[in-house]
C-alpha cells in the first residue's frame, strides 16, 4: 500500500500564557492524532541506543499505557547501568514475536453478534455468531495472520537501517517516523522532522499535545534524556530546550501527598552524562557496549 510521507514540522511560535511569553513548539498532528484515536496497541522502535531516544521512547510508551493503550518498546540492543534511572524499563524488549495468530473478518462489525471459543476434543474453535437475518460470512473474507509484531500505531524513532533483517516490520502498521535528519521514508505514514531538536525535546511538547499525560515518570525519563543529550543544558540548546526542561521539572515533583522518589538512588547522573557518548547536543548514538 502506497504511503504519502508528510513532513510535520512547524517553525517555532511564542505562544503567550497569561500574558508570558514561553518558546513552545508547534507541531502539526492532524496525521498522527487519529490514528492514536482509534488505536488499542502500540509499538515504539528505537533503532540505535542512546540515553536520550530510550528515554523519550519510553516517557512515549508510558504515556500511551496511561491512556489505555497496550504499548511496548522495541530496540535490538541491551541496556546497561547508564539507563538505570529511567522509569519503564520493563516495557522494553529486543524480540518481537511472530507466533501470534490474528484472525481478521473482513466483514461488517455491526452485523456481528458473539464472538466466543470452546474446546472440542483439545482443538480450539472461535465461534463468530453473525445476527438474525445477517448474510453468511464467506470463505474469502477470512484472513488469517501468524505474524503479529505490527500494532495498531508505531513509531520509529531514527533511521530503521541499523534494524538489518527486522526493519522489514515497516512493511506494514501504520508508522509514524520521527527524527532529527530530514529524510523521508516511503514506508511511513507520516513524518515528524524537527532538526537539531533531541528526542526528548520532541517529546515533551508532541505528548501533551496528542493528549496524552506527561507523569512524574515520563516528565523524569524526558528530563534525564534532556540532561544527558545537553550535557546539563550547556552544549547546543536553544530557548525552547529550555523550556522543556521546565515543563519536566514541573511534571517531576510531587504532589503533597505522594512519597518522595529520589533520582540519585543508582546510578548519579552526572556520570551517566559524562559515559553517554553523544556528540554535544546531538542524537547521534552511544556506542554499544561489548559483550
Amino acid at each position: 500500500m502506497n504511503r504519502s510521507d508528510t513532513t510535520l514540522f512547524q517553525p517555532n511560535k511564542p505562544t503567550n500564557l497569561s500574558g508570558l511569553s514561553t518558546n513552545m513548539k508547534h507541531y502539526n498532528i492532524s496525521e498522527i492524532s487519529p490514528l492514536l484515536l482509534s488505536a488499542k496497541t502500540a509499538l515504539v522502535v528505537i533503532p540505535t541506543l542512546s540515553v536520550d531516544s530510550v528515554g523519550a521512547g519510553l516517557a512515549l510508551a508510558l504515556s500511551l499505557k496511561k491512556k489505555g493503550l497496550d504499548a511496548k518498546v522495541y530496540t535490538p540492543h541491551s541496556t546497561d547501568a547508564n539507563y538505570s534511572k529511567l522509569s519503564g524499563l520493563e516495557l522494553l524488549t529486543n524480540t518481537l514475536s511472530s507466533s501470534d495468530l490474528v484472525v481478521t473478518l473482513n466483514y461488517p462489525l455491526d452485523q456481528i453478534d458473539q464472538v466466543s471459543y470452546n474446546d472440542d476434543g483439545g482443538k480450539l474453535n472461535l465461534v463468530v455468531k453473525t445476527k438474525q437475518s445477517a448474510p453468511k460470512i464467506e470463505t474469502n473474507q477470512i484472513f488469517i495472520d501468524n505474524d503479529s509484531s505490527s500494532a495498531d500505531i508505531c513509531f520509529m524513532l531514527g533511521d530503521e537501517s541499523s534494524l538489518n533483517n527486522a526493519s522489514e516490520l515497516t512493511s506494514k502498521g501504520n508508522w509514524i517516523f520521527i527524527s532529527p535528519a530530514n529524510t523521508q521514508k516511503t514506508w511511513a505514514k507520516t513524518s515528524l522532522i524537527d532538526p537539531d531538536a533531541p528526542f526528548s525535546e520532541i517529546f515533551t511538547f508532541l505528548i501533551p499535545m496528542l493528549g496524552l499525560e506527561l507523569d512524574q515518570d515520563s516528565a523524569k525519563d524526558l528530563l534525564i534524556g534532556l540532561r544527558v543529550a545537553t550535557q546539563s543544558f550547556s552544549v547546543n540548546v536553544s530557548p525552547e530546550s529550555f523550556e522543556a526542561g521546565a515543563i519536566c521539572l514541573r511534571a517531576t515533583q510531587p504532589s503533597e501527598s505522594a512519597p518522595q522518589n529520589s533520582f540519585d538512588q543508582q546510578t548519579p547522573i552526572e556520570s551517566v552524562e559524562k559515559s553517554a557518548g553523544l556528540a554535544p547536543g546531538t542524537n547521534k548514538p552511544n556506542p554499544i557496549p561489548s559483550a
